[in-house]
């Protein structure tokens, strides 16, 4: 009787293994935009470009200190965007600004990888949820 209990355990745990392996999310579905057209990733997400020999990954926002929408700031500030760039074998990450005061694009390899903008903007009322950004995204091959 002992060993059925075990067994029937052992099945349900395998069971569950496998439903939360299934349910658990990388981000979104990889995009394949071509070299030279503008292309939006969520945090998250992937691009896989030049016929897999390029991906670009938006990580995170690492920092916003934008302007809120509808407010007069001094300066427009800056909102950092961490990337993972993948050329070959090698991995590497990057910080891209919003405002060009900063370094808003990278060279890797022979693909420059610029950040054109990040969505939305932070609203008067506070911060936007990490989920929410957009980065919109223009890479080139040199």
């Amino acid at each position: 009787m002992r060993a059925k209990r075990i067994g029937r355990w052992a099945v349900v745990t395998g069971i569950l293994a496998v439903a939360a392996g299934c349910g658990a999310s990388a981000g979104p579905p990889p995009v394949s935009p071509q070299l030279g057209t503008e292309f939006t990733l969520a945090p998250g997400g992937t691009a896989r470009l030049d016929d897999d020999r390029l991906t670009v990954s938006f990580d995170e926002v690492a920092a916003d200190g934008r302007c809120p929408a509808g407010t007069a700031c001094v300066w427009e500030g800056d909102a950092t965007v961490v990337t993972a760039v993948t050329v070959g074998a090698q991995r590497t990450r990057h910080e891209l600004h919003t405002n060009q005061r900063f370094s808003t694009g990278v060279t890797v390899g022979r693909y420059r990888i610029e950040l054109v903008a990040l969505r939305p903007s932070p609203p008067a009322s506070g911060p936007v949820p990490g989920g929410d950004y957009r980065a919109e995204l223009l890479v080139t091959g040199e």
